[in-house]
């Protein structure tokens, strides 16, 4: 296992191209610089690479300092300065949303790939941040239907921003949804929005409710949700995790709900992450991992000896990854839950006040250790080995991995 030191200092971000061949054609200067041949136009001020470069974004727990680090040259591209945003959220492996109390600022951390037929493409860029949306307390930042949400829990509205404002590097606000003051969610599907409801500053939504594309109400959903917290939005519905279950709501049968009751003596989920491919969704527990096939309904649990505090989805949806409070990186198979591999990966146990982390990126894991102020290359597929250990001068709050 490899330690890599970062220097504290921004080190500047030079854009090579991937090829010395000259283009076939000019390319428009309002645009970026395709490659030769290429059969898709590059955003302004992008290069197109020949493959994947890949980029870890971390955010200090404590500054407002977020870091962009190049994963093929280890090198630091560039740091944010977003006061006291500690938390961020990544947005469809392109773009980033930092939060604090009063604010939400989004980032471009400049690598990102677009899946065109039969074939990618791949693009580099100056990281940059593009604008805030500023509000009281906004916490949930949701993506679907080529738009991001974000929750205002202080005032109960939602900002709702569509991509093609963001790859213009503008975070114009096409839509705004008035709701009460709660710890909420707005989820764009399907030209609609559908809006948490009955909850209040001090207890979690139950219900859902439909609003049209421009914010408008519709109707309420049925079923309920009692303490509604964790989602995760696929291309026509999405699934929440509630007390009793997961609820699902399908755009393709009019937003019809349909509830999964979670498996006798399981432990209630609290989040859920998806991988990049299929439709099983995994939730970390008091005793493990749950893993739910969101089409068939289908429940499979890897039980752990110690809490699962945090989990995710290989990119291609067969194994389920998981981090227990002992400090061990467990993966399992998402279709038996049979545990496939167990390696230690935190300096010690999981304290009170960690929150580690793990996104998948491709073939690898990344697994923040607050405590250690490092964040843990591990490659899934190769029975959990570390491959590279990324050490920090502060405590990583948050992270992500852009341009996969």
């Amino acid at each position: 296992m490899r330690k890599i030191v970062l220097a504290v200092g921004v080190v500047a971000l030079t854009v090579a191209g991937c090829s010395s061949e000259e283009p076939t054609e000019p390319v428009a200067e309002e645009t970026g610089t395709a490659r030769a041949g290429s059969d898709l136009a590059a955003e302004a001020g992008s290069t197109e690479v020949e493959g994947a470069e890949p980029r870890l974004v971390v955010a200090d727990a404590d500054s407002g300092r977020i870091d962009v680090l190049d994963l093929a040259t280890e090198e630091s591209l560039h740091s944010f300065d977003v006061e006291d945003a500690s938390r961020i959220t990544t947005i469809n492996g392109r773009y980033v949303v930092a939060t604090d109390e009063k604010k939400a600022s989004v980032l471009d951390p400049g690598s990102w790939t677009i899946e065109h037929g039969d074939h990618s493409h791949s693009y580099i860029k100056d990281p940059v941040e593009i604008g805030t949306l500023d509000g009281d307390e906004p916490a949930h930042v949701i993506a679907g239907d080529r738009k991001v949400s974000v929750f205002f829990d202080g005032s109960g509205t939602a900002d709702v921003v569509d991509f093609d404002s963001l790859s213009k590097g503008e975070s114009a606000v096409a839509t705004t949804i008035e709701s009460a003051p709660h710890h909420g969610i707005a989820v764009p599907l399907s030209d609609h929005f559908v809006v948490s409801t009955g909850g209040t500053e001090e207890e979690l939504p139950n219900g859902l409710e439909l609003r049209d594309g421009s914010g408008e109400l519709v109707r309420a959903l049925e079923g309920t949700c009692p303490e509604m917290h964790g989602e995760a939005v696929f291309s026509n519905y999405f699934v929440v995790a509630c007390d009793d279950g997961i609820l699902k709501v399908d755009a393709t049968a009019d937003f019809a709900t349909t509830k999964f009751p979670y498996p006798p003596n399981a432990e209630r989920a609290w989040s859920v992450e998806h991988g990049s491919r299929g439709a099983l969704v995994a939730a970390p527990t008091a005793t493990g991992v749950l893993v739910l096939d969101t089409r068939s309904g289908q429940w499979v649990e890897a039980r752990t000896a110690d809490e699962a505090v945090a989990s995710g989805m290989s990119s291609d949806g067969k194994t389920v990854l998981s981090l227990q409070t002992d400090g061990t990186f467990r993966t399992f198979d998402a279709v038996t839950g049979a545990e496939l591999s167990s390696t230690p990966v935190l300096a010690g146990p999981v304290g009170e006040d960690d929150s580690p982390a793990i996104v998948v990126a491709g073939t690898r894991a990344y697994v923040s250790d607050p405590a250690a102020n490092a964040v843990v290359e591990i490659d899934y597929r190769d029975g959990g080995r570390v491959a590279r250990t990324f050490d920090f001068e502060y405590s990583p709050g948050s992270i992500g991995v852009v341009g996969a």
